[in-house]
């Protein structure tokens, strides 16, 4: 073994014991309270870098959390929605500047018709596809604090809500936005009502339900197992699934409480795990979820615009952006060396994430995935400390090479 390649390994089995501790120290901000999991994959083929787990399955469970087990994405789920939303411009069955109303000769409309009839066409008027995909609708979200969904939520956790109970709520609420802004950045409102509809959309064109669809357009060709990525409340759970984790909201469990429908549809509910997330994030990285536009369509996915959350956060179709140099308040602790590059894919409520890091030059990507299990925790921080050990492995690989 030459002098590269052991330190090469040296390197290894000291990523494995810093991406270890930061796992586990992760767990500990919240104790018992949802089991943490992390992937890291190199993005140029894929290969495993690291997998692990530190925490139990639920409050009181007598069974630690492992790496293949599942868990609830919420929005990584909007990712889903979005690519197959762009096979279907692809395909040509859409066009992203058109009123969803117009899908389909107007199929998606008399649907929303029948089922939501307080729904406001003329006042909410002719959003487009890209307006959905993008958050620039001006519709409102139904999870904001204080509507009246909101109030009903919480009132009753056996509730099960269906896409039409969702969408009469957001009927009757006022836009964040005069709709002369739609379409522009500044009228970015992050919700949920957006992709019910888009979801609608995908489930007309495609004469598919919405977890049929996904199967065929995304997780089978992506690779993902049947055991392990479904629809939550959609389909049944497989019987050969990997163990649920819970998810937390600080202390307070949410996974098993059939409220939480109002988190599913093509919004949120997809139920995965870190390894099929892995395999999603780079199927789409390479193109291979869009056979007719390829890189193109990816591209057109990354049409970002700021998010309002701070310097550094974007938005696209369906996609997230973190610029991790510019971030200050989205890592609480920063130390003096900062991540370079940045992260783009999606998180979801209760810590759930599939990012792809773009490092600087002469730097291979990463492909990390997983989830804190609770609202409260910062995953940030954990994503950060992966980032900034990869990078340091590669500085000191490359002193290394000689020099020509």
């Amino acid at each position: 073994m030459g002098a590269t390649q052991g330190a090469s390994a040296d390197r290894a089995g000291q990523d494995q014991v810093v991406f270890q501790k930061a796992v586990a120290s992760t767990a500990r901000t919240l104790g018992r309270y949802g089991g943490v999991l992390l992937q890291a994959s190199t993005a140029l083929d894929g290969s495993l870098l690291f997998a692990g787990a530190a925490g139990t399955l639920s409050t009181g469970a007598r069974s630690n959390i492992s790496v293949g087990d599942t868990f609830e994405v919420a929005s990584v789920t909007k990712m889903v929605t979005a690519t197959v939303i762009l096979q279907l411009e692809d395909e040509g069955l859409l066009r992203l500047d058109d009123p969803w109303t117009s899908v389909k000769d107007g199929a998606v409309k008399a649907k929303v018709q029948e089922h939501v009839p307080t729904w406001p066409f003329q006042r909410f008027g002719d959003v487009t596809i890209l307006q959905l995909l993008q958050h620039t609708s001006c519709l409102p979200n139904f999870w904001d604090d204080d509507s009246e969904f909101i109030k009903a939520f919480e009132a009753d956790p056996n509730r099960l809500w269906s896409t039409w109970e969702l969408l009469s709520y957001a009927a009757d609420m006022a836009m964040p936005f005069p709709a002369a802004k739609r379409g522009t950045a500044e009228a970015f409102h992050y919700a949920d009502t957006n992709y019910l509809l888009l979801g609608l959309v995908v489930e007309a064109l495609t004469s598919s339900p919405l977890p049929a669809a996904f199967r065929e357009r995304v997780f089978t060709p992506a690779g993902m197992s049947r055991q392990g990525t479904y629809c939550e409340f959609l389909e049944d759970r497989p019987q050969d699934a990997p163990p649920l984790a819970a998810r937390y909201f600080g202390k307070l469990q949410i996974t098993g409480n059939k409220q939480h429908s109002a988190d599913s549809f093509a919004a949120g509910g997809i139920v995965s795990t870190a390894q099929d997330l892995e395999k999603f994030m780079g199927a789409l990285a390479s193109g291979r979820l869009f056979p007719l536009g390829g890189q193109r369509t990816l591209h057109k996915m990354m049409s970002w615009i700021p998010a309002k959350r701070g310097k550094g956060f974007w938005y696209g179709l369906g996609l997230m952006r973190v610029d991790l140099e510019d971030q200050a308040g989205f890592f609480e602790r920063f130390s003096r060396s900062k991540p370079r590059g940045y992260i783009w894919g999606h998180e979801g409520f209760g810590g759930a994430f599939a990012w792809y890091w773009v490092p600087g030059p002469e730097e291979d990507g990463l492909i990390l995935t997983g989830t804190t299990n609770n609202e409260v925790r910062n995953y940030g921080d954990l994503i950060v400390k992966v980032v900034k050990q990869v990078q340091k492995k590669n500085a000191a690989l490359r002193a290394l090479k000689p020099k020509p």
